[in-house]
Formats: C-alpha cells, sequence, structure tokens
C-alpha cells in the first residue's frame, strides 16, 4: 500500500483500488463487474492519500472515457480490457 503511494499518479491509485476491489468480489464469488463502493469517496481518498476532490475528479474522467459507470458508491465496470490495459500500461 505504501509503495502504491509513493510511485503512482492519483489516476493510477483510484485505477487500482478499484481493480483491487474487483479481483477480492471475484474471489468471495460475487460479482466482479459490479460492486457498491466499501467506503465513501472521502474515506477511499484517505486511503490513497488523495483529496475528496481528485477521487470524484478521477471516477468522472473514468465515467467520461467509457470504462465505468459511477452511480453513487455503485460502481459498474464497462470496459474491462481498457481498465487492464491502463494497469499494466501504467505498472511501475
Amino acid at each position: 500500500h505504501l509503495e502504491m503511494l509513493s510511485r503512482r499518479h492519483a489516476t493510477d491509485r483510484v485505477m487500482l483500488f478499484l481493480h483491487s476491489l474487483s479481483e477480492r468480489y471475484a474471489a468471495l464469488g460475487r460479482e466482479p463487474d459490479a460492486f457498491s463502493l466499501p467506503m465513501t469517496r472521502e474515506e477511499i481518498g484517505s486511503y490513497l492519500g488523495l483529496k475528496l476532490e481528485t477521487v470524484s475528479r478521477t471516477f468522472s474522467k473514468f465515467q467520461d472515457d467509457g470504462l465505468l459507470e459511477v452511480k453513487q458508491r455503485h460502481i459498474r465496470i464497462l470496459d474491462e480490457a481498457g481498465l487492464r490495459q491502463l494497469i499494466s500500461s501504467t505498472a511501475c
């Protein structure tokens, strides 16, 4: 977690957080493409070392890019391949 905070840009941090949540839900036998966030945006920001506004702007950017559908705390991954491509292109 500390390595992620020190080496990644805000967009990368949020993207990896969502990807990690998706993998955890899949491991629990739940839907990995559609889930509710377990934390508020403020809590996510605190966890990732970001401000609330940055988390919200990043969600909006991902939604504008067609990667996610965001409705309050509910997330639906629309383009898993695009998300994975972003993750692999930003890997340290």
